[in-house]
């Protein structure tokens, strides 16, 4: 009797420890690769060294981006404060960011469809482009080519 007292009280407990594993929440299964980009990105990022076709650019000294999510959780919005006149970035004070569909973890296209490969750690976000369609209104005139943005998260 005793025995069977036992084994049922051994069953309950395997049973209750497999619902409890069963019911919890796992964060890592229901994020997606955006959301996690979407983490690492949001935040202010000062910029510390810009060039156009490998000359540095010192306009951007004061340069910082924030990046924000959207509700959508597919996109972002962003600002720049500081950004020069003559710039790649079109919009002079922010626009908005979406990831890739292939390859969300690499890239991200612009607003103005700009397609800007990304490399973001906890401290750092790399964001390279080329831009070759300068604006007709002349802001970014004088600004076409392979451009390299290296912040560092404030």
């Amino acid at each position: 009797m005793i025995h069977s007292i036992r084994i049922c009280i051994l069953l309950l407990v395997a049973a209750g420890g497999l619902l409890s594993t069963a019911c919890q929440d796992d964060d890592s299964h229901s994020k997606t690769a955006a959301d996690e980009q979407i983490e690492k990105l949001t935040g202010r990022w000062k910029a510390t060294t810009v060039t156009l076709d490998g000359a540095v650019q010192e306009a951007y000294a004061e340069t910082v981006f924030t990046v924000s999510p959207l509700t959508a959780g597919t996109n972002m919005s962003y600002t720049i404060e500081e950004n020069p006149s003559d710039s790649p970035w079109r919009a002079a004070s922010g626009g908005r960011l979406f990831f890739d569909t292939q390859d969300p973890t690499e890239y991200l296209t612009r607003e103005d469809d700009v397609r800007i490969s990304y490399d973001v750690t906890e401290t750092t976000l790399i964001f390279e482009f080329t831009y070759a369609e300068p604006s007709s209104t002349g802001r970014t005139d004088g600004v076409v080519g392979d451009w390299k943005f290296v912040l560092t998260k404030e």
